[in-house]
C-alpha cells in the first residue's frame, strides 16, 4: 500500500495530510507492541515531499501492477471530482511513473492518453462542427469511464484497515 498511496500522492489524487491521519488513527487504536516503527516515522513526515521520499523507500523493489489499479479505481471512485481533461491527465501522468513502460497497464494509460490528445489535436476548440466535437468527446469520456471502470474492484482495498498489517 505505500507503492498506493506514492502514486497517489504523485498524481495529486491522494493527500500525504490523509495518510497521516489514517496512521495517526491506527496508532491511537493499536497496541504499542503491535505498531510497526516506521508508521511513527510517517506520521511525523512534515510534508509532501518528505512522505513521498519515505513511500519511495519503503515500495522500493514493489510490483507496480496492483498499487497502479488501485490508484486507477480510485480515479474511478472519485470521477466527479474532475473534469475529464483533468483524469486523462491523472491517468498519463500514472503511466509516465511506471518504472515499466512496456508492463501492459502503462501501455494501456499511455495508449488511452494519446488517444485523448490526438483527438483533442484533431477536434480542437475551434473546430467548425460543434456537434462532431461533442460527439467525439462524449465517446472519448465514455471510453475513459469504461477502462476506469474496470479497476474500480480494486478501490476496495483502500477501504480496508486490514491492509496495514500486509
Amino acid at each position: 500500500m505505500y507503492e498506493t498511496y506514492r502514486l497517489g500522492i504523485l498524481i495529486d489524487h491522494l493527500k500525504a495530510e490523509d495518510l497521516i491521519r489514517q496512521i495517526d488513527e491506527y496508532i491511537e487504536e493499536t497496541p504499542v507492541d503491535q505498531i510497526p516503527h516506521i508508521f511513527y516515522v510517517l506520521s511525523l513526515a512534515s510534508n509532501r515531499r518528505i512522505m513521498i521520499e519515505l513511500l519511495t523507500d519503503l515500495a522500493r523493489g514493489v510490483d507496480e501492477e496492483l498499487p497502479a489499479s488501485i490508484v486507477a479505481g480510485l480515479l474511478y471512485k472519485d470521477r466527479e471530482r474532475y473534469t475529464v481533461e483533468e483524469l486523462y491527465r491523472k491517468i498519463g501522468m500514472l503511466a509516465s511513473l511506471l518504472s515499466d513502460e512496456d508492463d501492459e497497464l502503462a501501455a494501456s494509460f499511455r495508449e488511452l492518453k494519446i488517444s485523448y490528445d490526438d483527438l483533442q489535436a484533431v477536434y480542437g476548440r475551434r473546430f467548425k462542427r460543434k456537434k462532431a466535437r461533442e460527439r467525439m468527446l462524449a465517446r472519448s469520456e465514455k471510453v475513459l469511464e469504461e477502462t476506469l471502470s474496470e479497476y474500480a474492484h480494486f478501490a476496495e482495498e483502500m477501504d480496508r484497515k486490514e491492509w496495514w498489517l500486509n
